[in-house]
């Protein structure tokens, strides 16, 4: 009879602590007495993106511009960076995961602002400070151009083929209108190609100016963007750069400040210093962000301006703290969940459960009686632990989980089944009551660990080597097979001894 308490007094506990954990998921958390809530955590069941809603992304990282040495652990250093940029961001609990050799899997569950989120994750963050050159190379190379093409064409040249006609010089850089900046880069880089633009220098385009306040665009009458002359020198990269955090400039815009590590700071004061008076250009990802002019010796601290918005300021300061990425990175596959639809697998699948779970309890109950009932309080102490070990271990649910889930359940009646049948053997055999359920059991466990022991190892192969979707039924479909013959062969076995020892039963109704 000792026994029998032990084993009563282990359901007991197991169960109150299984329901202690599931409280607080089903919105009574705030019904618990204070001594209660202090000692049981408030968590929720995660949920997957098929549930909860969200992004699914996979990129692609583009090595084939590195060298063999840096291709080799690229991937894994973008994928680190990748991780910090969005723990710093904000998404709750994210995955990311490296795929095949050279993709990176990126799971956003919730993510309110998917497009932000991208151009986080993609923004390569190479921060360059380059010279920019003197106006009069850029003038230069303007009349050069169009001296060339007015000797290839002669008489026949037109105003539209001269690179003249399509540019205007502002205070030292050429601007374009917008819808003319594809074919102004195209001549500029052919004077590269024929030697106009001198040795050592380069041009890269400015922001595009769209917001019609700005002194620019009132002067242009439209949108318009610059494009400069820089030295192909790179005086000071991104990787000298200690911390960066958002801030304002003096017009009471949002911008980036940024401190300079030791070793960084040492270069920018001899740059800035050997250079007062000439214009040095911040330059994000080959785009020119702002181009002020030195006005004295700066060493440990400076100040990125632009066309930000605070979001974008925030997000910049961001990327460069986390650092660059080793190489570019694109979308090879996308993929999003709206909430609603989430919403809907979840009551479409707590829906299937129930009605399952409801067709199973009357199935027991019609077919076995009263030992049906006692098979159904098996099951439902199953559902119970199965939920406790998810939020315990902080599993993310997914609607393949919950395929998982179910599957499970009918496994653990399942079990029930093989003992029943093994005790009606018995007892036609003529053996009495305790006889036949001794040997119900004794004779059931064995088939009941076989076949749950492959389904077992199937699921743990399936966590192993699964991804995503797959992993999740693994998990669901692991917990629920190891509560199944914990409820099955303990839980019911504990009743049965109970009743036919305490009450000297004699008959029963399976």
């Amino acid at each position: 009879m000792k026994s029998i308490y032990y084993r009563a007094a282990l359901i007991f506990i197991i169960l109150l602590v299984s329901l202690a954990y599931l409280l607080p998921t089903i919105g009574l958390y705030d019904y618990l007495p204070d001594w209660l809530a202090r000692l049981l955590p408030k968590r929720d069941i995660r949920l997957g993106l098929d549930l909860r809603g969200g992004s699914y992304l996979v990129y692609e990282v583009d090595t084939s511009n590195l060298k063999p040495d840096e291709a080799s652990d690229a991937v894994d250093r973008a994928l680190e960076i990748i991780r910090n940029r969005i723990d710093e961001f904000g998404v709750a609990e994210p995955s990311i995961q490296k795929e095949g050799k050279d993709k990176i899997v990126i799971k956003l569950p919730g993510a309110k602002d998917p497009d932000r989120a991208k151009n986080l994750i993609g923004q390569t963050a190479m921060l360059e400070f380059r010279l920019v050159g003197d106006p009069s190379l850029v003038q230069d190379v303007i009349n050069r151009y169009d001296e060339m093409v007015r000797r290839e064409k002669g008489e026949s040249v037109k105003d539209e083929d001269l690179l003249s006609f399509w540019v205007d010089f502002v205070r030292g850089d050429i601007v374009v209108y917008r819808d003319d900046y594809d074919r102004v880069m195209s001549m500029l880089k052919r004077a590269e190609d024929e030697g106009i633009v001198p040795p050592g220098y380069l041009f890269l385009p400015g922001d595009l100016i769209d917001e019609p306040d700005d002194e620019l665009y009132k002067m242009m009458g439209g949108p318009v963007r610059k494009i400069y002359l820089l030295e192909d020198r790179v005086e000071i990269n991104g990787g000298m750069l200690k911390t960066a955090r958002t801030g304002y400039d003096q017009f009471n815009k949002p911008s980036v400040t940024f401190e300079m590590k030791p070793e960084g700071a040492k270069v920018f004061g001899r740059v800035t210093g050997s250079n007062i008076g000439r214009r040095l250009a911040i330059i994000l990802d080959n785009v020119v962000k702002s181009a002020p002019t030195i006005e004295s010796r700066i060493t440990r601290n400076g100040q990125i301006t632009g066309r930000f918005t605070l979001d974008e300021a925030h997000d910049l300061a961001l990327v460069l703290r986390t650092g660059a990425l080793p190489a570019p990175v694109r979308i090879v596959h996308e993929q999003i969940v709206g909430p609603s639809l989430g919403k809907d697998s979840i009551r479409n699948g707590i829906m299937a459960a129930i009605i399952g779970l409801v067709l199973v309890m009357i199935f027991m109950v019609f077919y076995y009686n009263l030992s049906g009932l006692l098979a159904d309080m098996a099951l439902i102490m199953n559902i119970i632990i199965v939920g406790a070990i998810l939020v315990l271990i902080r599993a993310t649910l997914t609607l393949p989980g919950i395929a998982g889930f179910i599957l499970s359940t009918a496994m653990a009646v399942d079990a029930n089944v093989l003992i029943y049948e093994r005790i009606r053997e018995e007892l036609d055999a003529g053996k009495t009551v305790r006889a036949a359920v001794d040997a119900g059991y004794r004779r059931a466990f064995i088939t009941i660990l076989d076949s749950n022991l492959t389904t077992l190892i199937a699921g743990i192969v399936l966590f192993i080597f699964g991804t995503g979707p797959v992993k999740g039924f693994a998990v669901t479909l692991i917990i629920g097979i190891c509560a199944s013959m914990f409820t099955a062969i303990v839980g019911t076995r504990v009743v049965y001894d109970y009743f036919i020892t305490r009450f000297r039963i004699k008959k029963i109704y399976i």
